[in-house]
């Protein structure tokens, strides 16, 4: 009965997930912070996390997120429109401006990847999230190069097959997290000087976790711990 169960709440948590990106994605505007709540959401084990944590996790991080989600519109909205219009009309083709948007693209789609993931575990302004989402890439090539090439070949899946949307967004969503929360670990780690090992059993000991498993964690390249977020928000 207990296996049974905990089918049963997989397939509930596919089928909400799924509708909330569905959501999101239709009405654009809110896809990224979407992405950026269910980073929070997919970083908790099963038996802890809860529906909520998307819309706490987005509410919490609501300036930044905006900043971020106009970013992302930006780098990949104009880059599309480009080559969209260049491969249509190659009589007004400019090489520089195509090669400029291919470019753009590439790292549009490295940020949708990487920037979830410092937006949920550290405390950054925008500029900093594009410097520190650039470095996650450095903290596992491997896992960023296959958590990319997922992105992009759902993407590419679903310009031909647009039936497959509703099977992508809970599994992709789960193994970019996985995959960048570790990028994250690994480059953690080495700037404090520890194993991620050693970091992963640090955070599941320490004492100041609050209810939705937040510690005060700080920006890569510093050595102290910065403030809680529910602490500044208190102030």
């Amino acid at each position: 009965m207990k296996g049974l169960q905990r089918i049963g709440e997989y397939i509930w948590e596919f089928l909400v997930v799924t509708v909330i990106t569905a959501v999101a994605a239709a009405t654009v505007l809110p896809f990224f912070a979407v992405v950026v709540g269910l980073t929070d959401y997919f970083s908790k084990s099963v038996d802890d996390r809860r529906f909520k944590d998307i819309f706490i996790a987005i509410g919490q991080n609501i300036k930044l997120i905006c900043l971020y989600t106009l970013f992302e519109l930006v780098i990949l909205i104009v880059p599309v429109f480009n080559i969209y219009f260049f491969n249509t009309h190659p009589q007004n083709l400019n090489i520089f401006v195509l090669g400029v948007s291919y470019v753009a693209l590439v790292f549009g789609i490295i940020y949708a990847v990487t920037a979830p993931t410092i937006i949920i575990n550290m405390e950054v302004t925008f500029l900093q999230l594009l410097r520190n989402g650039f470095m996650l890439i450095f903290g596992g090539l491997v896992r960023a190069i296959a958590s990319v090439a997922c992105v992009v070949g759902i993407v590419l899946l679903i310009m031909y097959y647009p039936y497959v949307l509703v099977l992508t967004p809970y599994p992709i969503a789960y193994l970019v997290t996985v995959l960048m929360k570790e990028n994250f670990y690994k480059l953690k780690a080495k700037v404090l000087g520890t194993t991620v090992e050693q970091l992963k059993k640090q955070e599941n000991t320490d004492d100041y976790l609050d209810e939705y498993g937040r510690i005060n964690r700080p920006a890569m390249g510093q050595s102290e711990v910065g403030e809680n977020k529910d602490d500044e928000q208190k102030d």
